[in-house]
């Protein structure tokens, strides 16, 4: 179903209305700083989901409340932990950002990155047969990925549309990634084949998937949390913010320990505020070999003495991964 276009007065209705909102959460944030010496005790939080100005905050018990934050404390995200303090009996304040171990950014077509979740260990690219896979689209988010510093973990969906030989076949093209060290995991979620596999690796951590539209993120978190609707449920009632949107990042936890914060926002990446230069830093088998090029700039397409080219005719580096390399690096030169 497509979306119902607003008339302008509609869209001018709704702006006022989204203006009066924030409007009010600043006056409330005001009078919030000129009263600071009657909120009550600081109390560790982690931030589960973010409302524009408001975010819902869970405390070491998991009791949840609404916060708004302090003015100067900078973004703050799903998954960062945070000091609050209560202002009554369902509100409260956050007063501190912690420091963070890890921040996922979203970069646009411009260039700039917008913060999206903190405190992540892992990453999933989520891919699967339909959309047709390529690996120059999981080598376009492993570049992306290794540009965070947060593990990534490449999950091949939907096997179950697949014959047997199919399945044989794409494991074997895809095995250098296991090879080149990739944790590489071949789930359904239909039959639940390969799932114990994923929950193993989603054990005790916290972890976000990626992935483009199609490939089955969303039935995966539901596999995984078969009451998911009702825990959406449970915090739009407790919040009082609204259903569960496409917008808006949440944090899930994992019975078996470990959480999943859902992020629609960064189903894509872009790798246009990463420098071409620094793009052969994101493929991981290069890098033993990165510097000891002929040229300091090598850019190792089809330079002499690149070392780069070399350990690629040497079969140490896969021909496909240094295609895709190239594409990159090509594309990002263009624009």
């Amino acid at each position: 179903m497509s979306k119902r276009k607003l008339s302008r007065k509609q869209a001018w209705r709704a702006q006022k209305i989204q203006e009066e909102r924030i409007k009010r959460a600043k006056n409330k944030q005001q009078k919030i700083e000129e009263n600071a010496s009657s909120l009550g005790n600081a109390i560790n939080g982690r931030v589960i989901a973010g409302f524009g100005v408001r975010y819902l905050i869970e405390d070491e018990n998991q009791q949840r409340v609404q916060c708004i934050a302090r003015q100067n404390l900078g973004s703050i995200v799903v998954g960062d932990n945070i000091i609050w303090q209560s202002v009554d009996e369902h509100d409260g304040v956050i007063s501190a950002v912690l420091p963070r171990k890890s921040l996922l950014e979203r970069p646009n077509f411009h260039g700039n990155t917008k913060p999206v979740a903190a405190n992540i260990d892992q990453i999933l690219i989520v891919n699967s047969p339909i959309p047709a896979l390529q690996t120059a689209l999981i080598d376009r988010y492993l570049v992306a990925v290794e540009m965070t510093g947060i593990k990534p973990v490449i999950v091949i969906n939907k096997i179950d549309l697949l014959s047997a030989d199919q399945l044989q076949t794409m494991q074997s093209e895809l095995q250098h990634y296991s090879e080149i060290g990739y944790e590489l995991l071949f789930v359904t979620t239909k039959t639940r084949k390969g799932l114990h596999l994923l929950e193993s690796v989603l054990s005790d951590k916290v972890s976000v998937l990626v992935g483009q539209s199609g490939v089955g993120k969303s039935s995966t978190i539901k596999a995984l949390l078969p009451d998911i609707e009702i825990q959406i449920g449970e915090i739009s009632a407790s919040s009082q913010l609204g259903k569960h949107t496409t917008s808006a990042a949440h944090w899930y936890h994992l019975p078996y320990q470990g959480a999943i914060i859902d992020s629609p926002g960064v189903r894509d990446f872009g790798l246009w505020h990463i420098p071409k230069e620094k793009i052969d830093w994101g493929f991981v088998e290069f890098r033993p070999y990165l510097g000891r090029c002929k040229f300091s700039n090598c850019t190792h397409l089809n330079e002499p003495g690149c070392a780069i080219m070399d350990a690629k005719s040497n079969n140490k580096i896969p021909e496909q991964r240094w295609n895709n390399y190239k594409s990159i690096f090509n594309a990002l030169a263009a624009r």
